[in-house]
């Protein structure tokens, strides 16, 4: 079923919304399903048979900046084949037999290779604290053989193995301290500066560090081969934001030791809790499903979610311009699964997002479902990782934790609230006891509009059924368990993912529609669904950050699923005062608007009535 909509994905949808000038990865020339989270490969199962008919004709340059673009020219003197790969292996000096590549990429990605054998790839690379050496196969990668190796002289070394590198400012959950957190390899005195001006920086703040290690992760392939040092992880507290909501902070950040420091960010601070910008209204991008992307010819291991580059550059010009005030990113995050090298290339993609506003996440299954953990689901796909490294590389805001991951937060005239649908959230359980108090408490003259938040669906348009982990067996455990707090406590808007596809649904309770949006015209001739003061939750599914589309909604749709498609991008929702909600849904490619929906609400009205 994966292989046959990966093929619909491609024919229907790949060459109109990533048209770029390197191949669509979601399926590779041999017909494998090289980049779905599916792929697991066995580096034990390499030989070495090294032949003089494999060569590296040139590797250029070798001496590199974080970022910089490496090109391998290859050759091979007898019959070429679409099996044959080249494999970038770091350290340097690493065993091939017992770990994964950083990065591979497909012979015959240069067309001219299976006529000519000869070929060109180019390699992207993140600064990965360590030096890095190629590595020629055939025989495809599930049992490798490797046929050539490069030269001494042709390994490759960065500047500055201390760079400090991929800024992510997260929330506290205290209004008044964000988190600013980077990774560097060695920094001794690690550093936050920062200031209200460009170049002032009129505070200093040491910043804490911490490293992962096998120990802290739950098993394979994390804990053997996708395991790779991810370096030293700092973190500083911006402390004094509350005075500065809706104005701009500088900083800069680095080892004070050695005077090893980033250029210049932006963070654009947030309004405050039950305020508006000075210039528009409270707006946040929600999307689930990310991935990693580039725009190179290589891929990370077990590379998924491709598209992910045009979103994130997409959301990244809406940040650099000031256009939103924060991201909400509801699980699937790097679907890294285990192999840590990927972390790194993610971190460094999302930078132009995450290091302007701050960034919320949940966890989803690739984060934090494995056998015998804290996870509900008792399965392997977070790859080992159990939530570790998506919980304490992008930290949650107070009170979630690693095996207790649920939150909220306010931004403007909106509460939003981070559900895990990983961890038991079933009546009588921690997590849905917090949840009833949380919606309880929400103060709405203050935060008019409640935004609900979790990685699974509580309303899906699925031929998905049977298992625990179905969308329709975790839609019917959330409508049983969940959706009666949601409509006790007038929650607006519920948004999801896990299931790759965007969905847009009636406002619906206990499956009966309680409405339909109303279709109208806007001012430039735009079809906007209006829901008027509806009397349920209006639900959403935005799983299209990048993954490869999930192709399995039903005809004839259930009556509450009012449109769907297969798309990659962004969804953004706008609170513009305490009676009007607007979203829409964008795609990340051309920055067209493909869907548009308004909720109203009667602020004064205590309780819905059906």
């Amino acid at each position: 079923m994966v292989l046959s909509i990966f093929l619909l994905t491609i024919l229907s949808t790949a060459s109109a919304l990533f048209s770029r000038s390197h191949k669509f990865p979601l399926l590779s020339p041999r017909g494998e399903q090289v980049a779905n989270e599916f792929q697991m490969i066995l580096p034990e199962n390499t030989k070495i048979q090294l032949s003089t008919q494999y060569s590296f004709n040139s590797i250029a340059p070798v001496l590199i900046d974080s970022g910089d673009v490496v090109t391998v020219q290859y050759s091979t003197s007898t019959t070429p084949n679409k099996y044959d790969w080249i494999g970038a292996y770091s350290p340097a000096s690493v065993d091939v037999s017992t770990t994964v590549p950083v990065k591979y990429a497909w012979c015959d990605d240069d067309s001219n290779y299976l006529s000519t054998g000869k070929g060109s790839l180019t390699f992207n690379f993140t600064n990965l604290r360590a030096d890095i050496k190629f590595y020629y196969f055939t025989n495809s990668t599930s049992y490798p053989v490797q046929v050539a190796s490069a030269g001494a002289e042709q390994i490759i070394a960065f500047n500055n193995l201390n760079q400090p590198l991929r800024p992510r400012v997260v929330p506290s959950g205290d209004a008044d301290v964000f988190k600013l957190l980077w990774s560097s390899a060695s920094s001794s005195a690690p550093v936050l500066r920062w200031g209200v001006k460009s170049g002032e920086y009129t505070n200093t703040v040491a910043a804490s560090t911490r490293s992962f290690s096998k120990s802290d992760l739950c098993g394979a392939p994390a804990t053997t081969i996708g395991y790779r040092d991810l370096g030293l992880v700092h973190t500083a507290e911006l402390v004094g934001m509350k005075a500065l909501a809706n104005q701009q902070v500088f900083y800069s950040f680095g080892d004070k030791a050695t005077d090893d420091f980033s250029s210049e960010f932006v963070l654009h601070v947030p309004p405050l809790a039950g305020t508006q910008p000075p210039s528009r209204p409270t707006t946040v991008v929600l999307f689930d499903d990310l991935g990693r992307g580039a725009t190179d010819q290589s891929y990370t291991w077990n590379e998924y979610g491709r598209p992910s580059i045009n979103t994130s550059m997409a959301v990244g010009a809406l940040v650099s311009a000031g256009k939103i005030d924060a991201i909400y990113h509801g699980g699937d995050i790097s679907y890294a699964t285990g192999y840590l090298a990927v972390w790194d290339f993610y971190l460094e993609m999302t930078v132009p997002m995450t290091s302007g506003v701050i960034y919320l996440t949940t966890v989803g299954n690739h984060e934090s479902d494995w056998s015998n953990s804290a996870s509900y689901y008792s399965n392997s796909d977070s790859g080992g990782e159990c939530g570790v490294l998506a919980t304490q590389l992008i930290p949650l805001p107070a009170p979630a934790t690693t095996n207790e991951p649920w939150w909220s937060y306010d931004v403007g005239l909106i509460h939003f609230v981070g559900i895990s649908t990983e961890h038991n959230y079933t009546r009588g359980s921690k997590q849905y006891d917090w949840l009833e108090h949380d919606l309880a408490t929400v103060n709405r003259s203050v935060t008019p509009w409640v935004v609900f938040g979790g990685h699974r669906a509580m309303y899906i348009n699925s031929n998905y059924g049977g298992v625990d982990t179905s969308d329709i067996t975790v839609m019917d455990l959330m409508i049983e368990h969940l959706e009666p707090l949601l409509w006790k406590y007038k929650v607006n808007l519920g948004f999801y993912g896990h299931n790759h596809v965007v969905q847009r649904h009636s406002a619906v309770f206990q499956k009966q529609t309680v409405q339909r949006a109303e279709e109208r015209k806007d001012s430039s001739g735009n079809s906007v669904y209006w829901h008027e003061n509806p009397q349920a939750t209006v639900h959403l599914i935005v799983g299209t950050g990048g993954a490869g589309f999930t192709i399995n909604a039903v005809e004839p749709r259930p009556d509450w699923n009012e449109n769907y498609f297969y798309q990659w991008g962004y969804s953004t929702v706008v609170a513009h005062n305490a009676t009007h909600l607007s979203w829409e849904w964008t795609d990340s490619s051309d920055n067209i608007v493909y869907d548009r929906m308004v909720i109203t609400q009667n602020p004064n009205e205590k309780s819905w009535h059906l």
